[in-house]
């Protein structure tokens, strides 16, 4: 063995040691649990219950986030190792007779109403997991859950490292782009220059480039990743999923992963994608009429939109008829102001310091701070902003440490793939990015200040499913609003602030394509319920997109293309990517509060932050809405924002 090699090895393996310490603890929790003969208490039962779901959570917690986010392959394979191993305990452990005819044992005799709470949802998810079925079914429900994992990880890795390119060798077709994407794209010895499927490569591209060929090339690549390898993997997943739910009772995956949900089952899940189809779709009518009449100036023999086009489209009539250039807006959004506010407006809306942490971290890029209040520490957050081969390609908050009052704090990580500055380049951010900063923060704010709590299931984000996107869209508004953006946005070359009326105009021009937006992602919705509602074995993915993208959106689908299989809200959400529109009906209600007194009134923030945010999953989601808005949440609000 080589000292490289060795090196390596060694490497992998402290790393495994460190991934697996949590899983350890948990085992030997458990075992002392089970051993302990006494009568079964809060204290005897429910407390080292906790400590067995810290330490598991730990271990998949750091091994989910390496497997993502590691720059060395290696570490990457050996984190995907451990999250099979924390996967298989969780499933066996859900699974497991003994313990939970202990849990059931517990005297709850004047426990408070978060401990009754835990111990209630503890057994309900037990029940769930099938813990109550004969001993083949639950040998073959364990089974089930450890090759969904390791398909799942399958779909991701596939997906993380299929990136895509194409090569222009004509630098006159990249005409309409920026100078500063154009600087960051110099051609290569062979004189092409690559443009991949990144974030940061395609979202310009596709709102930028004039060259209609190269964004319908570029577009088919980006939705191809994951190919014929991911549908297979697909087909495997949802046959498991099918084989689990009927296994444990009920009809449908849809119907088993919904009913803990707020919506409750599959079947009001589809009530809801048709309503607000139904609501957007008049809308959705008169921006593709909008498109097509704008296609028509550069195309004049044009029939239809092509899904490839309406990015550019859109930006042209931005541009033309609401006086909105993209380009002069991204000018207002170099990266390290935008961060910078970012944490100013947080800072000042929650009571918080950020304060740097000297911490080891996995590749220089990332930046970690403490969160403090008052002198004391509430938790950590880590930023991973800036894309790289073999790492997360889309947007999200991962967890490190779920709080637990009294045995750790919170820790969160925004993974994104924002452009990097360099040199003089100051890394313009297009204002759809700014908003997604501001969406992924909402998440991290929800997980670290809502983990200060006795018991690890009710920490964090740890509520319904379908509610957790609702404080992150929410948080979206801050994004769009003169007083807020007025800290941070400043001209990178003049320093000036960005003008009210520029941003007057971005708001009017956002309401312009709502309609074909609001079509699209329920077209996405009808898609992961299609999914998991069909029969596997007789469905044919392709078809069944072409189907739903036909009934839902006034886009053709694009013959070579495969979305399904680059969705990776199909392994995450599974059924449920309904929820972003659930959520986004909630999150329009929520901002109601802030109506009168303004975006930054602190006695409103501090209350969101203590009635929504803070409480983790303490409640139901509709009681912590209650406790916030005075009364149950309302559907009017997210009607009126589609008809504005």
């Amino acid at each position: 063995m080589t000292s490289r090699t060795a090196a390596a090895s060694a490497t992998e393996q402290a790393f495994l040691a460190q991934c697996r310490a949590g899983l350890e603890a948990a085992r030997a929790a458990l075992a002392a649990l089970l051993a302990d003969p006494g009568p079964r208490t809060i204290a005897t039962t429910l407390e080292p219950y906790n400590r067995v779901l810290v330490g598991a959570g730990n271990s998949g917690n750091l091994a989910g986030l390496m497997a993502e986010v590691h720059p060395d392959d290696v570490i990457r394979d050996a984190a995907r190792v451990v999250e099979q191993e924390v996967s298989t305990f969780v499933s066996e452990l859900m699974l497991n007779g003994e313990l939970y005819a202990a849990l059931a044992a517990v005297d709850l005799t004047g426990a408070d109403a978060e401990t009754a709470r835990f111990a209630q949802h503890t057994l309900r998810d037990f029940r769930r997991a099938g813990v109550d079925r004969d001993p083949e079914t639950r040998e073959r429900l364990r089974a089930i859950d450890e090759e969904l994992t390791r398909h799942g990880q399958q779909f991701s890795k596939t997906l993380a490292e299929d990136v895509r390119s194409i090569t222009v060798t004509d630098p006159a077709r990249l005409a309409g782009l920026p100078q500063d994407w154009i600087e960051a794209h110099p051609p290569g010895p062979d004189g092409a220059i690559t443009i991949t499927t990144d974030y940061p490569d395609y979202n310009p591209f596709m709102a930028y480039a004039q060259d209609d060929d190269l964004r319908r090339a570029l577009y088919i690549a980006t939705r191809s990743r994951g190919g014929l390898d991911n549908e297979r993997l697909l087909h495997q997943i949802l046959t498991l999923r099918a084989e689990k739910a009927k296994l444990l009772g009920y009809a449908t995956w849809a119907d088993y992963v919904t009913e803990d949900k707020m919506i409750r089952s599959g079947a009001r899940a589809g009530e809801f994608i048709e309503r607000v189809w139904q609501l957007a779709t008049a809308r959705a009518t008169r921006d593709y009429a909008q498109l097509l009449a704008e296609l028509r100036k550069h195309q004049p023999d044009a029939t239809e939109v092509a899904d490839w086009q309406k990015v550019w489209l859109e930006t042209q009539i931005k541009k033309t008829q609401y006086q909105v250039d993209s380009e002069r807006v991204r000018e207002y959004f170099p990266y390290a102001e935008v961060l910078a506010g970012l944490l100013d407006i947080t800072a000042a809306l929650y009571d918080l310091q950020y304060v740097p942490a000297r911490v080891d971290v996995w590749h220089p890029d990332v930046q970690a701070f403490d969160l403090v209040r008052r002198g004391e520490k509430l938790g950590r957050i880590y930023l991973d902003m800036h894309p790289r081969d073999g790492k997360y390609k889309h947007a999200a908050q991962f967890a490190l440490h779920d709080g637990v009052l009294g045995q750790q704090l919170s820790e969160g990580v925004l993974v994104c793939n924002f452009p990097r500055p360099q040199g003089d380049n100051p890394g313009l951010m297009e204002h759809d990015d700014v908003v997604t900063m501001f969406h992924e923060f909402g998440h991290l704010m929800h997980h670290v200040l809502g983990g200060n709590h006795r018991w690890v299931r009710q920490s964090g984000v740890a509520t319904e499913m379908d509610f957790v996107e609702a404080p992150s869209q929410m948080f979206e508004e801050w994004a769009w609003r003169h007083d807020t953006l007025a800290r941070f946005a400043r001209h990178w070359k003049t320093g000036e602030a960005i003008p009210t009326a520029l941003v007057d105009d971005m708001r009017r021009a956002d309401k312009f394509a709502v309609g074909t937006h609001t079509v699209q992602q329920m077209f996405y919705a009808a898609l992961s319920l299609d999914f998991h509602t069909a029969e596997p074995r007789t469905l044919d993915q392709l078809a069944a997109l072409r189907r739903l993208q036909a009934k839902y959106t006034p886009f053709a689908y694009v013959e070579g293309t495969r979305f399904h299989t680059s969705f990776g809200h199909l392994v995450g959400y599974s059924a449920m990517y309904y929820t972003y529109m659930w959520s986004l009906v909630i999150a329009k209600d929520l901002l109601s509060a802030y109506d009168s007194r303004g975006l930054m009134d602190p006695e409103t923030a501090h209350r969101y932050r203590d009635a929504i945010l803070a409480p983790g999953g303490t409640k139901d989601a509709a009681d912590l809405v209650k406790d916030f808005l005075g009364r149950e949440y309302q559907f009017e609000a997210f009607e009126r924002y589609l008809a504005e």
